[in-house]
C-alpha cells in the first residue's frame, strides 16, 4: 500500500523533471530532431549522479589519506627524535660508567702500592660493559624493537652500574682503613717534628723542590670527566692529599741531621741563655757543647756536602755541612779537619777530631744546628732520632 503510494506520488514528479524531450538538428536547411525518451534521461541523470558521488568519494579517500599519513609520519618523527635523545643519553651514561670504572681500577691500584693491606679484588668492569657495536639488538629498526632494544641495554646497563657500585662500597671500606693507618702516621710525624723543634709548614715549605717520591696522580686523564653522581671521590681525594702529605713530610723529614757527632761525651752547656764563661755575662748560646776527650772522632749528622773547612774565628777549626732542605750544622773547636770544602759526606762519616781551639776554655765541641737561617736546639733533634730513623725506615710499628 505505501509503496502504490509513492509510486502514485512520485510518477507525476518525474514526469514533469523528465518530461520527453526533442533535440532539433538544422543541416543544409534541412531540420532533424531526435527525441530522448524519459528512461534514457532518468538513466543518464542516474549515471551522471554515480560519477559525481564516485569522484567524491575518491577525493575525499584520498585527502583522509594523505592526512593519516602525514600524522603517521609525524608521530614516527617524534619517535625516532626521543629515541635519538635516548640513544645519546645511553651513550652519555655508559661513556661515563666507563671511566668511573676505570677511575675505579687505577684507584684500587694506586691502594696496592701504598699499603700492604688486605686487597679488595676490582673486577674488569671495562669488559662488562655491552659492547653495541657488536649487539644483535643493534638488528632492531622499528619503533617497537627500539622501546625493546632500549629496555634490554637498560637492563645490562643496570646490571654493570650495581656492580660498580659494589666495588665502589668494598673499595670505600679498604680506603677508609688506610686512611685510619696514614692518619695514625701522620700523627707520629709531627709529635716527632714537634719534639724536635721544626715547624711542619716551614718544612713543607722549603720541600717545595726536593725531588717528590710521592705516587703520580691516579686520576690523571679522568678527573675531569668523572661523574660525581656515579662514582663518589671525596674519601679517595682526602686519602691521596693526607698520603701527599705524609710523603712530602717523610721526604723532608729525611734531611733531619740526627746523628750524635761525638760517641761519647757530657753536655757541659746547653742551648739558649747561658753565662759567657768568659765574660761571666748572659749571652745567646745558639748551639750545645758537648764535652769529651781530646781527639774524641766528630762525626757528621747527617748525609750533606761541606761548605767550609777552615779556621773561623773563634769557632777555631771549623766545618759547615749543608744538609740540604734549610738544614746547616755547624762543628767549632775540633782539633784537627778531616774534610775539605766541596766534600760530599755521609751520615756517620768522621768530618775531624774533638779539641779546644779558637774561643775555647776546655775540651769540646761546640755543635750548632741552624734550620731556615734559624738555630734549633741540636739536643732536641738527636733526643728525635729514634723516631726519625723509625720514619725514615718506615718502622713506624717498632
Amino acid at each position: 500500500m505505501k509503496l502504490n503510494n509513492i509510486t502514485s506520488w512520485l510518477s507525476p514528479k518525474v514526469h514533469l523533471l523528465f518530461p520527453d524531450r526533442q533535440l532539433y538538428f538544422r543541416t543544409n536547411g534541412e531540420v532533424r530532431f531526435v527525441t530522448i525518451s524519459q528512461n534514457k534521461q532518468i538513466l543518464s541523470s542516474v549515471i551522471l549522479i554515480g560519477i559525481i558521488c564516485w569522484f567524491s568519494i575518491t577525493t575525499y579517500s584520498h585527502i583522509y589519506i594523505n592526512d593519516i599519513i602525514n600524522d603517521k609520519n609525524i608521530e614516527l618523527s617524534a619517535v625516532n627524535s626521543n629515541y635519538e635523545i635516548l640513544e645519546k643519553q645511553y651513550n652519555q651514561l655508559k661513556d661515563d660508567i666507563q671511566s668511573s670504572s676505570q677511575a675505579l681500577e687505577q684507584r684500587q691500584n694506586y691502594l696496592e702500592q701504598i699499603l700492604d693491606v688486605t686487597k679488595v679484588t676490582i673486577g674488569n668492569i671495562k669488559n662488562i660493559i655491552t659492547d653495541d657495536k657488536n649487539s644483535t639488538d643493534n638488528n632492531l629498526s622499528d619503533a617497537s624493537d627500539k622501546r625493546t632494544k632500549n629496555l634490554i641495554r637498560n637492563e645490562k646497563l643496570e646490571k654493570v652500574y650495581s656492580n660498580l657500585k659494589s666495588n665502589e662500597i668494598k673499595q670505600s671500606e679498604n680506603i677508609k682503613l688506610i686512611i685510619e693507618d696514614v692518619d695514625s702516621k701522620l700523627a707520629f710525624v709531627k709529635s716527632t717534628l714537634t719534639g724536635a723543634g721544626l715547624i711542619e709548614e716551614e718544612l713543607l715549605e722549603l720541600a717545595i723542590n726536593l725531588p717528590s717520591k710521592t705516587q703520580g696522580g691516579p686520576l690523571i686523564g679522568f678527573t675531569n670527566r668523572l661523574n660525581d653522581t656515579i662514582l663518589d671521590n671525596s674519601e679517595f681525594n682526602e686519602l691521596y692529599n693526607k698520603r701527599s702529605l705524609l710523603n712530602d713530610l717523610e721526604l723532608a723529614i729525611t734531611y733531619l741531621p740526627t746523628t750524635t757527632p761525638p760517641e761519647n761525651y757530657y753536655l757541659s752547656s746547653k742551648f739558649g741563655a747561658r753565662r759567657d764563661p768568659f765574660t761571666k755575662r748572659w749571652a745567646d748560646h745558639k748551639g750545645i757543647d758537648m764535652a769529651g776527650w781530646h781527639k774524641t772522632p766528630i762525626m757528621s749528622g747527617g748525609s750533606g756536602v761541606v761548605v767550609k773547612a777552615e779556621k773561623n774565628g773563634s769557632f777555631g777549626l771549623y766545618v759547615e755541612i749543608d744538609h740540604g732542605n734549610g738544614f746547616i750544622s755547624k762543628y767549632g773547636h775540633l782539633s784537627k779537619i778531616k774534610v775539605q770544602k766541596g766534600d760530599k759526606v755521609s751520615d756517620n762519616q768522621i768530618i775531624g777530631l774533638m779539641g779546644s781551639t779558637g774561643r775555647s776554655v776546655s775540651t769540646h765541641l761546640h755543635y750548632e744546628i741552624w734550620f731556615n737561617d734559624k738555630p734549633i736546639d741540636p739536643l732536641k733533634l738527636i733526643k728525635a732520632a729514634k723516631n726519625v730513623q723509625k720514619i725514615k725506615q718506615q718502622k713506624y710499628d717498632s
